[in-house]
Formats: C-alpha cells, structure tokens, sequence
C-alpha cells in the first residue's frame, strides 16, 4: 500500500529544500569568479621577468624535454624520467647548484627511483640571459653509473644527490640520481606553458616589461580561496614594480591548459594600494 507523507513530514521536507537552495544561493553570491580571458580586473605586479627560465608557469621541469621534441606518447610509455645532480657553487646555502634534468629511457628500459644514470647532449629550452648554464635541462640516457666516478653519488652536504661532473667522464656527460617518471598528464600544461613563454619577447624581457601579476578571491567565510596568476607585457610608457597594482586585461592563466590568449597590461591603478604582506588586490 502506497504512503502519503503526513502533513508535517512534508513541511519539514520543503523547509529543509527551502534552507538548501537558500544557502547555495548565498554561496553562490559570495563567492567570486575568476576573470574570463578578453575580461578586465584589476590585479598586483608579483615579479618583474627578465629570464623565461625562471618563470614557474606550469610544468617547467618539462620545457626542455617538449624542445628537444619528447611526445605526449613517450610519457604515456613511462619513457620519460625526471633526475637532478648538483654543480659546486660556493654561492649557494648548500655550496651547491641543483639542476633538474630529464632524461628519454630507450623502449623497453625500466630504471627504478633513485637509479643514478649517465647524460649527454644537454640543453634547456631556452639559452640563459647570462650565459650561465639554465637550472632546467634534458638530455639523452648514456646508460646506468658505472664504478668510474661512483663516489660522486654520496651526500653533498645537508641535500643528498650526484655530482652532475664526474672526473674522467666524457665531456658535455652528467650524471644524475633519477626520481621516477613524469606523468603523462603534465604533458598538456607543460605544453600551453611552452607556447605563452615562447610568445614573449626577448626585447620586452630584457628591458623590464614582462610582469607576473595575481589577484584574489573572496569566498563564503570571507577567506582566500584562489588567487589567479597571469604573466603580461606593460607598455612602453609604463615602469612598473612588484607591489604596483595595474588595471589588465585577462588573458591565459599560468599554470593553465590554455595557451593563450596573452593577459595585457592597460594602465596603473594611482587609486588602489596594493594591501602588503601575503595578501592581494582582489580581483575585479
């Protein structure tokens, strides 16, 4: 037999629908929404970019490996593998420089985490504006470590790892202790971070125009749930430095799948005061 609710079973059951579609309303109200790309926020300069090296938008760690052109299909394979090594360097905390390096295993060769390996035919995915040698690189697997060189391998101070340059060893050959492989899904937002660094210029890099900017949002409890990051070229006339807040238009987010369009800078914000300390402008 069927039953018919009684009356004040359904007025509880409507006035608990009532009090949830209520308090999704307010959330929804309260809490705001990144920037569509072509839209105009206002936002924070974070850093002022000279070295496409340094930028952490994405994957980075994965720039050189997509120059020397490793596919989406060798990291679905498992093929390529991520490893560091370090570089004496008496100007470092540790007196040492460390390098992440990727390295393309052959098919069929399965090297387990911590497996110290031979690299060569190095290069990064884009030259360094001093001439040094870019924290980021990829190379080619010349086989496992042998006991040539092996006591490179032991712990260099406070940070465990290998001498990239082991005495004897052919020239322009590393060494390096490898992590493991590299997810196949980094590929993608490795990929749309290469294109929007690539579309930058070396002209407006160097003479202090390309900026990192960020803004934040507001959530329910009034919190800071997410702060969207854009990297953008100021114009000519403008001189801008960490903690100017601008007017932009937004563009591709760092870190994003998207490889464009690019975030533009359109004036400075004389009104606004950027709040200081780790907190953002908020966006809008």
């Amino acid at each position: 037999m069927r039953m018919t609710p009684s009356a004040p079973a359904r007025d509880r059951t409507t006035a608990v629908w009532r009090f949830m579609t209520l308090a999704l309303c307010a959330a929804l109200a309260a809490c705001e929404t990144a920037p569509r790309a072509g839209s105009e926020t206002q936002a924070q300069v974070l850093d002022v970019v000279t070295d496409r090296n340094a930028l952490r938008d994405g994957h980075p760690e994965l720039y050189a490996a997509l120059r020397a052109g490793v596919t989406r299909r060798e990291l679905d394979e498992g093929r390529l593998v991520e490893g560091e090594c370090g570089v004496p360097d008496v100007a470092q905390p540790s007196g040492m420089r460390w390098h992440t390096v990727t390295v393309l295993l052959p098919p069929g060769v399965r090297l387990s985490r911590g497996t110290v390996a031979d690299v060569h035919g190095l290069g990064a995915a884009w030259p360094a504006p001093d001439g040094g040698v870019p924290a980021r690189l990829h190379g080619v697997y010349a086989g496992t470590a042998t006991a040539l060189g092996e006591a490179g391998a032991t712990a260099l101070g406070p940070h465990p790892g290998t001498r990239c340059q082991v005495p004897g060893a052919p020239a322009g050959q590393w060494r390096v202790t490898l992590r493991g492989p590299v997810p196949a899904w980094a590929f993608d937002f490795a990929a749309a971070g290469l294109r929007r660094l690539d579309a930058l210029r070396d002209s407006d890099l160097a003479a202090g125009r390309v900026l990192r900017l960020g803004c934040q949002l507001k959530v329910l409890d009034g919190g800071d749930w997410y702060a969207p990051v854009w990297v953008a070229t100021a114009p000519d006339r403008l001189r801008l430095a960490p903690g100017d807040v601008v007017r932009l238009r937004a563009g591709a987010e760092a870190g994003s799948k998207d490889a464009g369009p690019p975030a533009e800078v359109l004036e400075r914000r004389t009104d606004v005061t950027a709040p200081g300390g780790n907190a953002l402008v908020r966006c809008g």
